[in-house]
């Protein structure tokens, strides 16, 4: 028995490998790139709020030295504050 490719049969075959590959495609994305794809969304989602709450930390130490440093330490403060700030909005334009 010998299968015409080009008749029937043929189409037959072609339906069925794409079937295939289609359901390959869909195993795998589903099994390996999904958890990949959520774990990725959930270490960004961790390093927002570590970012976030180290921002946090170093607004409050630098009022604490601000308002209890001496003299020296204000205006280092002051300075590197206004340094950043400048940075900041030049990265920006």
């Amino acid at each position: 028995m010998s299968i015409d490719y080009a008749g029937p049969e043929g189409g037959r075959l072609a339906a069925a490998f794409a079937a295939g590959c289609t359901a390959t495609y869909v195993f795998i994305r589903n099994l390996v790139m999904k958890p990949a794809i959520k774990s990725c969304h959930q270490r960004i989602n961790e390093l927002t709020e570590d970012r976030d709450r180290l921002l946090r930390r170093v607004d409050t130490l630098e009022t604490i030295l601000l308002t209890h440093g001496s003299g020296e330490i204000r205006a280092a403060i002051q300075a590197a504050i206004s340094e950043l700030r400048i940075e900041v909005r030049g990265a920006a334009a």
